[in-house]
């Protein structure tokens, strides 16, 4: 951003030199022009120095304008391509959102803005997902990610998947008021029963980038229910983060609003909670048709150690280094001029 200063003048402003002395003056009469002329001089080094604080204080207030507008003007015109992305592709709808060039530096909150997901996901009406739903989540898990995984040959995804040889998980999905989809449970569940079993449900992404490309392969509300149940997890200790998520109504389960709505948990095969297992136990006796409630805090959530946070959020940094160092070129060549005006360089 090129900055330009008005020149501050500083020749004599009595329009030309002095009167010279009549030489038929006496001796007393040249002393008082000479004193004379010394108290003109220093009327007018009072007025330059006057000048020159004037302009010291104008580029001071200059430059309080000049900062703000380094770093949150130019940051946020540095930081514009999502908006100008999301102006370009108009009204979405609901197929795919195109992939732009620099979609691998998207991490988690760049797809829930560019996909405009916040409106579709507040809406705690939306129906069950259907069985063409999942159909079409599988066939693009199957087209970017991996094309053997296949939904449980027993259970359709709109019922869950096989938990044991008993059958299916011991619930079931329906609208939850005041949270929107949910689980319940489909009989009389006894404390210390296995509710879930994520080993065989959970569908876990190789990496960062394959989830990205699910992401771009999905129809856009689609993928605003995948950023929306999307999680990560380690599976021992000192583990990579995954990335990790479901492909049929095992993903619904919400969280309690308070920690005694809790009524499951992830626990290790000695009745220990265990932020490794994907293994939801009963922590009580639960009654039939009562929500089943996790605490969404029993995993870590860390999208950039998982890899769909991390390159965003460093960019983000190098924005905000980019803007103060033009914030420093602007407070530089401020007072460089104003050391010129006031003689100091």
């Amino acid at each position: 951003m090129a900055i330009t200063h008005r020149h501050i003048t500083t020749a004599n402003e009595a329009g030309g030199s002095p009167l010279l002395p009549i030489s038929t003056q006496t001796n007393a009469t040249t002393s008082f022009y000479d004193a004379n002329k010394k108290n003109l001089g220093r009327k007018h080094t009072a007025k330059q120095l006057s000048d020159k604080s004037v302009a010291v204080v104008a580029a001071l207030a200059f430059l309080g304008l000049l900062t703000p507008m380094l770093l949150f003007g130019n940051y946020h015109r540095g930081n514009s391509s999502s908006s100008n992305l999301r102006s370009a592709l108009g009204d979405l709808g609901d197929g795919p959102v195109p992939r732009p060039k620099n979609w691998k530096t998207w991490g988690y909150n760049g797809f829930r803005d560019n996909f405009r997901c916040h409106g579709y996901l507040s809406d705690r009406t939306k129906p069950l997902p259907t069985m063409e739903y999942w159909e079409t989540m599988l066939k693009a898990y199957n087209q970017v990610v991996d094309p053997t995984y296949k939904f449980d040959p027993e259970i359709p995804p709109t019922q869950g998947y096989r938990l044991n040889e008993d059958g299916a998980q011991p619930y079931y999905a329906k609208l939850s008021p005041g949270k929107g989809r949910g689980l319940f449970a489909s009989r009389d569940i006894q404390k210390g029963e296995i509710v879930h079993d994520g080993n065989k449900s959970d569908v876990v992404f190789p990496d960062g980038l394959s989830w990205k490309r699910f992401m771009f392969a999905l129809p856009r509300t689609m993928a605003c229910d995948q950023a929306e149940w999307t999680f990560t997890q380690k599976f021992k200790e000192g583990g990579p983060m995954r990335v990790v998520s479901s492909l049929n109504i095992a993903i619904l389960m919400n969280e309690g609003n308070t920690i005694l709505d809790v009524n499951v948990q992830p626990e290790d095969g000695n009745g220990k909670p265990s932020e490794y297992s994907a293994v939801f136990y009963a922590m009580r006796d639960i009654k039939k048709d009562e929500e089943i409630l996790m605490d969404y805090a029993d995993y870590d959530t860390d999208f950039n150690a998982a890899g769909i946070g991390h390159q965003v959020e460093q960019s983000k940094m190098e924005a905000v280094k980019t803007y103060v160092h033009q914030a420093a070129m602007g407070w530089g060549m401020i007072f460089r001029h104003v050391g010129s005006t006031l003689g100091l360089g």
